[in-house]
């Protein structure tokens, strides 16, 4: 998918979600809301069920790059602190998601973003792991009404839960 698709149809169903329940939105009203074709989005994305997921990854990978995450292991606590602030940054996005029932964006985003960290020969069930895992945590957040702060957070991942299992 191209950065230009993901940056213009990533958004539009969050948009259409603070105005309606968005599985009642067509396809055709997503790029409308968008500002693009239908074509563009059927080149781009399979359905509307993937858009929720590639903003967010998107926005992760560049502020993955910029902060240089990769070279912090998974257990590093600035890493999960990086995360977690991350996360509640998308606090608005993830809440309507949380309202309307449609988390399953969250945990496919929290799985491509898992898959990318190069956990070598076992990576896959290890970006498993953590991706659910993260994404328990951070649903129960999201319900809890963000009522821990980004350290607090960062310091039951890395500390408690990771403690050094994952390198």
């Amino acid at each position: 998918m191209s950065a230009y698709a993901t940056d213009m149809l990533g958004p539009a169903p969050l948009s259409l979600m603070a105005e309606k329940d968005i599985r009642g939105a067509a396809t055709d009203e997503l790029a409308v809301r968008a500002g693009v074709g239908r074509a563009t989005h059927s080149r781009s994305f399979s359905s509307k069920e993937g858009l929720p997921a590639a903003c967010p990854v998107r926005r992760w990978r560049a502020y993955e790059k910029e902060h240089r995450l990769k070279e912090l292991a998974f257990s590093n606590p600035e890493r999960a602190l990086r995360h977690s602030g991350f996360c509640l940054s998308l606090r608005a996005e993830d809440g309507l998601m949380v309202e309307q029932r449609r988390t399953d964006a969250i945990p496919a985003a929290f799985e491509t973003i898992a898959s990318d960290a190069g956990l070598g020969r076992d990576g896959g069930y290890e970006a498993a792991f953590l991706a659910y895992g993260l994404y328990g945590m951070f649903v129960t957040w999201a319900r809890s009404g963000w009522k821990e702060t980004p350290q607090e957070l960062a310091a039951l991942v890395s500390g408690r839960m990771l403690g050094g299992a994952v390198g």
